[in-house]
């Protein structure tokens, strides 16, 4: 089988930008040919640059006969999209049915039914646009606090939606949770052709670091990751914490900087794992929705428990009082009280580290993964 991959990289790297990479090594591991056909947002610079993005982000021509040429030359089974926003647009489907190359979308956030990627810009109504038009979103700024910028947003999810881009030409979609494979039901997607597939991690090398200490955030630094009340609960804590990652938040993290917080800023996949080998448990206080987020799994995959948000998202991926232990999104006490609680009850908390583990074996390994993936590509390959 032969797979051609698309994705546009994101300028500061993320979950998905590392998901693409380890889904391609691993479909080369198991005997795949695959290929990328991939732009990066780094090119998106100046005003100039800025406004033809904004242009294209609703239907790029130059795109779509730019992959034409790839699908030409490479002759692929079938082409896995990861991500199109902002430069290659929906296009790239255009592409592939002229072609008759049938294509697979991975939905890692909800931004083809709202400019707002995990469908709220307040707590008031966090699903309006599922039942509307989302127009609303332009006032509000909800993406980049521009309007101009949600206004292109907005443009492209209303436009893809009035032609059907959805319903008529992507063959197969793969979200990662039973959560997401509702909503987008229920925002229009032909619920038959949506596979449920989670993110997968490989197995980290096995690192003796002694006994496990103190506390570990990974992730971007932004209002959604909860970073604001990481860091206002860490006032009233006692207990080391790490923090890697970088983002809009990375000045407000080193101003922040103590005896008990160290900041590590980004770091390669392999400090990350001697960190989380070293950690006594992993905090995500999102505030926000959270797809699947593929820190739990690499914190699993090192016996680490995790301390959470308790969102609906993250329900099905991090068990209270099995794999960690969860407090209401945004509230600052509650995550202060659960670490409390970790802290003093270390048994426990390195029994949830064990059955993390298990999880990851059963769930979460490129094995499973692989005969997963395999399967979604041959159901569009008949």
């Amino acid at each position: 089988m032969r797979v051609l991959m698309i994705h546009n990289f994101y300028q500061i790297p993320g979950g998905e930008d590392s998901i693409v990479r380890a889904e391609m090594s691993m479909l080369k591991n198991n005997g795949v040919e695959v290929d990328l056909f991939s732009v990066t947002n780094d090119v998106i610079v100046g005003r100039l640059a800025q406004a033809r993005a904004a242009v294209q982000v609703v239907y790029n021509p130059l795109a779509r006969r730019a992959l034409a040429r790839k699908l030409a030359a490479y002759t692929p089974d079938v082409v896995h999209i990861h991500n199109f926003f902002p430069l290659l647009s929906p296009s790239v489907f255009d592409a592939c049915r002229d072609a008759g190359v049938p294509s697979v979308l991975t939905l890692h956030n909800y931004r083809i039914l709202c400019p707002t990627a995990f469908l709220h810009a307040d707590d008031k109504d966090r699903q309006r646009s599922l039942r509307q038009s989302c127009w609303w979103t332009v006032p509000k700024k909800v993406y980049r606090n521009s309007a101009a910028a949600t206004l292109a947003l907005a443009a492209m999810v209303e436009f893809h939606k009035r032609v059907g881009t959805w319903k008529r030409k992507v063959d197969r979609f793969i979200v990662l949770t039973e959560l997401a494979k509702r909503t987008f039901t229920a925002g229009g997607l032909p619920g038959e052709r949506i596979c449920v597939k989670p993110n997968w991690v490989s197995r980290p090398p096995r690192l003796d670091h002694g006994q496990r200490e103190g506390a570990l955030f990974v992730g971007r630094l932004d209002e959604q990751k909860g970073v604001r009340v990481l860091l206002e609960a860490w006032k009233d804590l006692d207990c080391p914490l790490k923090i890697i990652g970088e983002g809009p938040l990375e000045d407000l993290v080193r101003q922040s900087g103590n005896d008990r917080i160290v900041y590590l800023g980004r770091r390669p996949r392999s400090i990350v794992q001697r960190e989380m080998q070293a950690a006594r448990f992993l905090v995500l206080p999102s505030i926000g929705y959270e797809m699947f987020p593929v820190t739990v799994l690499e914190a699993y995959a090192s016996e680490l428990p995790v301390i959470c948000s308790d969102l609906p998202s993250l329900a099905g991926l991090v068990e209270a009082g099995v794999t960690g232990l969860k407090f209401p999104p945004g509230d600052g006490p509650g995550l202060v009280a659960q670490v409390r609680w970790a802290l003093a009850s270390p048994s426990v908390v390195r029994e949830y580290g064990n059955r993390a583990r298990v999880m990851y074996e059963e769930r979460y390994t490129p094995e499973a993964n692989f005969a997963q993936l395999i399967d979604i590509y041959r159901s569009v390959c008949r």
